[in-house]
This record gives structure tokens, sequence and C-alpha cells, in this order.
């Protein structure tokens, strides 16, 4: 069975953002819970995002950003995604190595773990090295429709 997993926000606001300068647009409500505490600097740049896609929208979409263990718990964050008791789910993908080990490759441990790689570096392989499709491929392993968004 496929998971459609609706994690992140990036294809979705894409979307919204067409639909909001449309006289008829529904206003949407998109809740992304986070799985690392509020006053963390990547949550307060989300909830910035969240801002700067309600104002492009004109208010028609608007981002809600739940900290860390608001629905659910930080391991559960997938799944609620999938099961819709949350829009999208706010992490880093090695949190989820634990579903498929390459799942390191696309988190921040990589440029830390003696790898020889840093954040510019890992960011060029990433846009135009192959790393995304690697990305889409493994999340398609593991059955999910993940996309994700870099802050």
């Amino acid at each position: 069975m496929r998971k459609s997993i609706k994690a992140m926000i990036g294809a979705t606001c894409g979307l919204f953002m067409l639909v909001g300068g449309t006289a008829q647009a529904k206003k949407v409500t998109i809740r992304v819970q986070s799985v690392i505490p509020a006053t963390a600097d990547e949550v307060v740049m989300l909830k910035q995002f969240g801002a700067n896609v309600s104002t492009l929208t004109n208010g028609e979409v608007k981002i809600k950003v739940l900290p860390a263990g608001a629905i659910v718990g930080v391991k559960e964050t997938l799944e609620a995604v999938d099961k819709g008791l949350i829009e999208g789910g706010f992490a880093w993908t090695h949190y989820w190595s634990g579903y498929h080990p390459a799942a390191m490759l696309f988190g921040s441990p990589t440029a830390g773990a003696g790898l020889g790689i840093d954040n510019i570096a890992w960011v060029s392989w990433y846009m135009y090295g192959g790393g995304r499709q690697l990305y889409d491929d493994l999340w398609g392993e593991m059955g999910m429709n993940i996309k994700g968004l870099m802050l």
C-alpha cells in the first residue's frame, strides 16, 4: 500500500500560492508539526516562512506551526501526516533513518560526520549533482510521497 505523505509544505504551498490570487479561493490552514522545540532557530525560520506565505496569498493560506509533541509524538510525525492528523511535518531526513539507513545521507549529520563534505558542497550535490533524484528515490522505496523544503 502506497502511503501518500504531504510532509513539509513546498509543493503544497506552491499550489496554494497559485490559487491564492483567485477571487473564489477557499482559505486554507496547513498545520505543520515540528520534531524540535518551538524556540529552535529552524522553527523560528519556519514560522517566518509561514508568515511570508500568508502575506503572498493575501491570507488565503495560513501555516500553523505546532511544536514537537503538540498532536503526536516526534516518532509518529510521518504516520500522522499520512493519516491526515496534520498536513505537514518539519524534520531532518535523518530522523527517519530507522525506516531506511540511506536517510542519513540527507540529514544534518552528513556535514559533520567526518565525511569530507561541508554544507555548501552538500547543497550543490543535492540541487545539481543528482541528490534530489536520490532523495525522491529513497522515499519511493519506502512507499512515501515526501517533498522536502530547505529553509
